[in-house]
């Protein structure tokens, strides 16, 4: 345990000290003439030298030196954001960077996930299917930087590499002093969900910008079809895991339609998504859950709940398109059907998770009020528009990573479960509150990034 607290301690600790160092040099003017006069500093020169540090890592590793592979691997992870902040803060990107840094990135972590594939020394083995195939769709996405104009990391491609960052750390930690700090499923999968953003990263690069905002709203549409299928069959959680994922689909799509353009019916298949995802998914969720599990509400008062949700939210995605008052850009009329949908759900199993014995009533109660709130006149700021893009990337990129390793943990491992159902709860009471456009505190950004 000694020697987990002091690897763990000397990793935060390099990160804090890097990010202090690296920001206050590259802020000022002398720093600034400085790193452009020291070409090592460079970030394409950052990304040579860390070419054969994966393969150092795993060699280190493969020899027992764990704790020592651990601060190698960690340090020139770390190296990742020093590159990117002294080529925006040095003016010293380039187009060259733009290809060699993500590919010093997969130099990096190929070497290590190959080693928790094949070695038997390790704790937790990583499965080979999601291991290949996450290589696999990483180096077409690599090459594809030799024919498309669209070069640098996108958001999907920066959580990926975050993501098998952390995995990679949480799977070094296992090795020091024998501790378990994640196990075979969740492992296993933390890497499926590197393998999907891995995809989306991938596709996004490759395909037409017009198509971003349709082919994400495709995404939501099927997450919801998914949890309709998962509610029918009385997997509720899982019901909500599914829709929570595709709001942040949601979320992406209609900042890529603004950003590149979508074509000519985007508004109209973003809706139908909605309304699956959202409404039906959702709808069918509280009626199966209200009739099976609170023998205080029959079948046909929990329809009729269901029912008034969905006729509610249905309506609110219409006067989205059609909107009965002019409101100012970023502004909501009504409560947002993504934020409905949250509050719905995770109040429904919120009740669940607590085993109340009236639990039906408060359920039903949250329902409708969270029904009357999507058709009220009450002003909420668009997340899109307002809440995302006023917060700083870093805190963004480590929000997305932090609710897919909480969705990871609450699918494969069931004490996690009610943590991932209070945190929807909260976070969704939380903008029930903040979001409401009392004093028009947060202004829209019109070119989102």
């Amino acid at each position: 345990m000694k020697d987990f607290r002091i690897i763990t301690a000397i990793v935060l600790g390099m990160l804090t000290l890097e990010r202090i160092f690296i920001l206050k040099l590259t802020k000022s003017k002398r720093g600034q003439e400085f790193v452009r006069s020291f070409l090592p500093l460079h970030p394409n020169s950052i990304s040579v030298m860390r070419l054969p540090m994966g393969i150092i890592s795993a060699v280190l590793a493969a020899n027992g030196l764990w704790c020592t592979a651990t601060l190698w691997f960690s340090f020139w992870m770390i190296s990742d954001l020093t590159d990117g902040t002294i080529a925006r803060n040095c003016d010293l990107g380039s187009e060259t960077g733009k290809w060699l840094d993500p590919l010093s990135d997969k130099f990096m972590y190929f070497p290590v996930l190959l080693l928790f594939c094949f070695s038997k020394e390790t704790n937790v083995n990583l499965e080979k299917w999601p291991v290949f195939s996450f290589i696999i769709i990483d180096v077409i996405g690599q090459f594809s930087r030799l024919f498309v104009k669209k070069k640098a990391a996108n958001q999907f491609g920066k959580a990926k590499t975050a993501l098998v960052t952390i995995l990679l750390s949480l799977l070094a930690l296992n090795q020091i002093d024998d501790l378990i700090v994640v196990n075979s499923p969740v492992a296993n999968g933390i890497m499926i969900a590197a393998l999907i953003l891995a995809f989306l990263s991938c596709y996004c690069k490759i395909i037409p910008d017009n198509w971003y905002a349709n082919t994400l709203t495709l995404a939501n549409f099927i997450c919801g079809l998914l949890a309709i299928y998962q509610a029918v069959h009385g997997h509720f959680l899982y019901c909500m895991i599914l829709v929570f994922i595709g709001q942040f689909f949601d979320l992406f799509d209609g900042r890529l339609a603004r950003k590149y353009g979508s074509t000519k019916r985007g508004a109209l298949f973003d809706d139908i998504a909605d309304a699956t995802s959202f409404g039906f998914a959702i709808g069918t969720m509280i009626f199966c859950c209200l009739k099976e599990k609170y023998s205080n509400i029959n079948a046909v008062i929990a329809a009729l709940i269901a029912i008034f949700y969905c006729g509610c939210l249905i309506y609110r995605l219409y006067r989205f398109l059609k909107p009965t008052k002019q409101l100012p850009k970023g502004i909501f009329q009504g409560l947002p059907s993504p934020a409905g949908a949250m509050f719905a759900g995770s109040a429904v199993l919120v009740a669940l998770e607590c085993h109340l014995p009236f639990g039906g009533i408060p359920s039903a109660i949250c329902v409708i009020l969270s029904s009357f709130l999507m058709v009220s006149n009450v002003e909420y700021c668009h997340v899109g528009q307002t809440l995302w893009p006023a917060m700083p990337k870093a805190i963004k990129l480590l929000l997305m990573i932090l609710f897919t390793i909480l969705a990871v943990f609450a699918i494969t491992q069931k004490m996690y479960r009610p943590s991932f159902v209070y945190c929807c709860f909260g976070f969704t009471l939380f903008y029930l509150i903040y979001g409401i456009n009392s004093v028009n505190r947060i202004k829209p950004v019109d070119n989102p990034q």
